[in-house]
């Protein structure tokens, strides 16, 4: 009996290492396939160097926030961003090549392959770096930062022997309609979407290394105004980050960004505030769900479109939703994490 157990259990882990070489093998063929569409485009000087703390992002047609983007993450801290555009139709271009320390690649293919870019720049450029990876309506915080650089972070986080720092996605609202909800290019967005909801809940998810194509669990957090305005959904909405992390041998991020592989997190936890919901959301849904290249054929857009086709006047805002006022504020709702060490290695800082 324990024999036929043996054999049963052998044969199991034999097939599922064949699977998953076919489907490294399958992967493997279409990052080569994609990687020939990606050119780059810029002619600005890459120093040879591990020192510099880098941002990758992937954009499309994102002239509205990039202005702000760039001067947060300059001020926080971030040496030289890369950027791959994906076919944009507007000057979100012109914008970036005037940086001199930013870099631009361009693919018009699907953004179903889009990891495939990200996990190539992030090997070329981004090895022994410091990494920033976010999307453009993204903006990574953490307890001080208001006063505290990436490079402050790093010193602590090197003092605790950490290599990577989890976040909670918090989707910043307006207390008006998202079509009223207005924006200027350059001003920073959180004057325009100052909302956002608490509650929360903390479950495990599972995620796919495609590097080595194992599984492994990671904790995530779900729930607030997607769950509240847009519906549970299965998957459901994952608002867990990983948005800074140290590019060492052995560690994966994953698509979306929402988990980290092989890589040592630290006990402090910040936030990344989501200012997806301004007034051109009413737009991206109606296109995204058109063109169908994000994950499931644009499934979580599809779930956004069926609140906004019941009501032209969609709000997210309610009586419970707070205002943003600081990370302090954060870190007292329990959505930013802090400890005795950093608090004392912030004041320090601080002086």
């Amino acid at each position: 009996m324990e024999l036929r157990y043996l054999i049963k259990t052998w044969r199991r882990s034999i097939n599922q290492y064949i699977h998953a070489q076919k489907q490294k093998y399958i992967y493997d063929k279409s990052i080569k396939i994609s990687l020939n569409n990606l050119h780059r485009i810029d002619n600005h000087f890459i120093p040879d160097t591990n020192d510099e703390i880098r941002l990758f992002a992937i954009i499309r047609n994102e002239s509205l926030r990039l202005p702000h983007f760039l001067n947060y993450y300059k001020k926080l801290g971030v040496d030289r961003l890369f950027f791959i555009d994906n076919n944009s139709t507007d000057h979100s271009a012109q914008i970036l090549l005037k940086e001199s320390n930013t870099h631009l690649f361009y693919t018009q293919e699907t953004y179903v392959n889009h990891w495939c870019w990200m996990e190539y720049l992030l090997d070329k450029y981004g090895k022994n770096h410091w990494c920033v990876v976010v999307d453009i309506d993204e903006l990574f915080t953490f307890p001080y930062s208001e006063k505290l650089t990436l490079r402050d972070l790093i010193q602590y986080m090197n003092n605790e022997n950490t290599l990577a720092i989890q976040t909670f996605l918090l989707d910043m609202y307006s207390n008006q309609s998202v079509q009223q909800t207005t924006y200027v290019a350059g001003q920073n967005p959180i004057d325009s979407v100052a909302y956002f909801d608490k509650f929360y809940t903390k479950t495990h998810f599972e995620f796919l290394n495609r590097k080595t194509f194992h599984t492994f669990y990671s904790s995530i957090f779900t729930g607030g105004v997607r769950d509240r305005v847009f519906g549970k959904t299965s998957p459901p909405h994952i608002l867990s980050k990983i948005p800074f992390f140290k590019n060492v041998k052995g560690s994966y991020l994953v698509q979306g960004m929402h988990a980290i592989d092989g890589s040592k997190l630290s006990d402090i936890q910040g936030a990344v505030l989501h200012t997806k919901f301004l007034y051109d959301f009413i737009e991206e849904v109606q296109e995204e769900t058109q063109r169908k290249q994000h994950f499931g054929g644009a499934f979580y857009y599809k779930s956004f479109k069926d609140s906004i086709d019941k009501t032209t006047a969609l709000s997210l805002y309610n009586t419970d939703s707070i205002k943003y006022v600081d990370s302090q504020q954060l870190v007292e709702l329990g959505i930013m994490k802090t400890n005795d060490f950093f608090n004392e290695f912030a004041d320090k800082h601080l002086i």
